[in-house]
């Protein structure tokens, strides 16, 4: 299904490579620290299997404009922490700084590069690889490897030039795993198979419950975060408007598909039938023909919804879950998340199931569940993971297909 060339392919022992990862973690700006970082902690067992070679870190971290748009110094820091050999960091990514660290790094070694996107064009898609290939950055940093590997599964939907750019790639060890797991889920999963979808880019994950249905793959979708209140609006149910907002542009452009959608599946589409809202601190439980009453925001599935997921988790043999049901980063809407990751774990430990979480929040929801050691497996990728499940050719996966050395 996945056609590449992988590390254990070429012989890399004394080599310099260049290894395009995904790191980006969730940081408490307040605090100068990471909160959780499950990216951070996949890429270790990776570099350790690269111990005999100079290895080159590139990665990103947000995106400019936002608030969490850093340099890559603390995720220096981590890595560091958990790595028993140098790690050193250059705040720059291809000028004389960045050259001359490059120029000096020894095997054994791993330097990180500052954040990739503080190049202005490296935001830019390229649909046309050797467009992206003539850039500056590429043209620059290319001379100076014997080997790119693409290990940014999280980053994998992105045509940019760090991702797409270099003249051969070959697939690292995130990678490998994760084209392992999207593999057992694509091509063959045991039945029944369960979506939990949760989160915010709402019209993504409708489209790739959609295409999962169509293709008779799934069994059932669970809908929570702004999905639900999408497909709910969609259907004339009033969720009020902090709600409605958050999904109006969604709404205008799918309106007639989702509810065409939802007809046709719609014994197999698991609404919400409580959410939870917050009372001064306090979690509060409302029934959906309420919302409407209260008009605030719900950030979490409240406990009959919650009750009614978990008995079909439970009950599943593949259980894919994107995005958290609740705005977990807040504690009075964490509850119904952790329940999920609980219930996940829960499924894979008791009676085999292929539990798989898609990185990004829901990632960074189950490392701080404490369940997370016992689900299969964490992506490293949400948005990649969604894109592969809806039967798109990303561009990380179609460069590798095109770039084999």
């Amino acid at each position: 299904m996945f056609d590449y060339k992988s590390y254990k392919d070429v012989d890399l022992k004394g080599k310099k490579i260049l290894m395009r990862v995904d790191i980006n973690s969730n940081i408490d700006i307040e605090n100068n620290r990471i909160r959780e970082s499950p990216r951070i902690h996949a890429l270790i067992p990776s570099l350790e299997e690269l111990k005999d070679s100079a290895v080159v870190v590139m990665a990103h971290q947000s995106r400019p404009g936002a608030k969490d748009f850093t340099s890559l110094e603390l995720h220096a820091g981590e890595i560091r922490k958990l790595l028993d050999r140098p790690v050193k960091y250059v705040e720059d990514v291809f000028g004389e700084k960045a050259i001359n660290a490059i120029k000096d790094l020894k095997v054994g070694e791993v330097l990180v590069l500052n954040n990739v996107r503080t190049w202005e064009l490296e935001t830019k898609q390229f649909k046309d690889f050797s467009e992206a290939a003539n850039l500056e950055m590429i043209k620059t940093l290319s001379p100076l490897f014997d080997y790119f590997i693409a290990d940014a599964f999280g980053a994998a939907h992105r045509a940019q030039p760090s991702i797409i750019g270099w003249p051969t790639l070959i697939a690292g060890p995130t990678t490998v795993k994760e084209f392992e797991y999207m593999s057992k889920i694509l091509e063959n999963p045991e039945k029944p198979m369960v979506m939990l979808i949760g989160g915010a880019k709402a019209l993504d994950k409708f489209k790739a419950m959609k295409f999962n249905f169509e293709n008779d793959k799934l069994d059932y979708a669970l809908c929570s975060g702004l999905t639900a209140i999408l497909i709910m609006e969609a259907l004339g149910i009033e969720t009020g408007e902090p709600n409605k907002g958050a999904v109006a542009k969604d709404l205008d452009k799918a309106k007639d598909d989702i509810k065409e959608t939802y007809e046709k599946f719609k014994d197999k589409i698991i609404l919400p039938k409580d959410l939870v809202i917050d009372d001064n601190g306090s979690r509060k439980a409302i029934g959906i023909d309420e919302l409407k009453d209260y008009n605030a925001v719900t950030g979490d599935i409240g406990p009959k919804t919650t009750e009614e997921f978990k008995n079909i988790i439970m009950n599943a043999k593949t259980i894919i879950a994107n995005g958290p049901p609740g705005i977990f980063e807040k504690e009075v809407f964490r509850k119904g998340t952790f329940d999920m990751v609980k219930a996940m774990a829960e499924a894979a430990k008791n009676s085999g199931a292929l539990s798989v979480i898609g990185g990004g929040e829901m990632g960074t929801a189950a490392e701080m569940s404490g369940f997370a050691q016992d689900v299969s497996f964490i992506s490293t990728g949400g948005g990649a993971m969604l894109e592969i499940l809806s039967g798109k050719d990303v561009p990380m996966v179609k460069a590798l297909r095109e770039k084999k050395p």
